[in-house]
């Protein structure tokens, strides 16, 4: 799936849902990375019980979720959930007037 679908599905879907795909992201990189469910679980400090639950089904509280975003590398982009305020624009004409010392101004 691409990105724009992915980003449609997500916004779409129901939290049950949401809470699946992002455990079924998790469980692609475990595989790829060839690391075993067991490996992960103590990476992440949780019981594997609490992993597998997490993996089959989506369910973690966020605590565990983001142990295991720990344990993969992935919290780096947590940042992005809530960015910062977009950059005021300002015109050209205003940016003149700011760079120009106030004795000049018209």
């Amino acid at each position: 799936m691409d990105p724009h679908r992915e980003h449609e599905y997500l916004r779409a879907c129901t939290t049950v849902q949401a809470c699946q795909y992002l455990a079924g992201k998790v469980r692609q990189w475990r595989v790829a990375e060839g690391i075993s469910q067991v490996e992960l679980a103590v990476r992440a400090e949780v019981p594997l019980r609490t992993y597998k639950r997490f993996e089959s089904h989506g369910k973690a509280n966020l605590a565990t979720f983001v142990q295991v975003l720990r344990a993969i590398g992935r919290t780096k982009y947590l940042f992005m959930l809530f960015p910062g305020p977009a950059p005021q624009r300002v015109t050209f004409d205003e940016r003149l007037k700011q760079l120009t010392p106030t004795k000049f101004k018209a």
